[in-house]
């Protein structure tokens, strides 16, 4: 089934009413992105953001990618332990989030671990904004080397708002501005803990890459 298909007969869902008969607050379609660092409290914004809406009356769809089950398979874990039942979905076939969103109706969709997925999840974003779905992302904004992720990239330009979220500097205790791989390996894609990666702010990221991979000791830019 095509994704036009699927637009033409679904339609924006319309303000309701809860079991006792009072109003839900109403909403409107926006997508809203949690980016930072590891360890900067993004999946957790992100589960407040959807318990807030389950507050409201809203349904909400939290979607993980399947290759994530660190924790569970079928679960949004934080690192500290808070969960929530979520739909894990193949990060290289976005449309699976269509069906699932048909399957399941839904009003809000809270996605975790974003810059996992295929580009292609930035077109089934924009299809479901359409459709009048409020959208949260949560993910990494920039890699292990400080490169950008060109899914996250993407969608903070088109997003209605962006929360940057920062972890604390294992060097010095400041904002972390990019989490380093503590081993060698150059794959861009690597799930990991704290025996992986650790937070660093720019100046500490800077004054590491001075000492290593650039070939000259920081203090030759004196």
């Amino acid at each position: 089934m095509s994704f036009c298909h699927i637009i033409s007969y679904e339609l924006p869902i319309e303000d309701k009413k809860s079991e006792g008969g009072s109003p839900v607050t109403s909403y409107q379609p926006k997508l809203i992105l949690n980016v930072g660092g590891m360890f900067s409290g993004k999946s957790t914004e992100l589960q407040r953001q959807g318990k807030r809406h389950e507050l409201r009356g809203h349904s909400v769809l939290y979607v993980k990618p399947k290759m994530d089950n660190r924790y569970s398979e079928d679960e949004l874990v934080t690192h500290d332990g808070q969960r929530v039942h979520a739909v894990s979905i193949n990060t290289n076939k976005p449309d699976e989030l269509l069906f699932v969103s048909r399957i399941v109706p839904t009003e809000v969709i809270c996605i975790d671990e974003i810059q996992f997925f295929d580009l292609h999840i930035i077109e089934i974003i924009d299809g479901l904004l359409k459709l009048g779905k409020r959208i949260y992302c949560s993910g990494l904004d920039l890699d292990f080397e400080g490169k950008p992720f060109e899914v996250t990239a993407f969608l903070m330009a088109k997003a209605d708002q962006v929360k940057k979220l920062h972890a604390v500097c294992d060097s010095c205790g400041n904002d972390a501005w990019v989490t380093p791989r503590k081993s060698d390996e150059k794959q861009t894609v690597k799930l990991g803990e704290k025996d992986d990666y650790y937070p660093l702010c720019r100046a500490c990221f800077n004054k590491q890459q001075y000492n290593g991979f650039w070939g000259f000791s920081s203090e030759d830019s004196n």
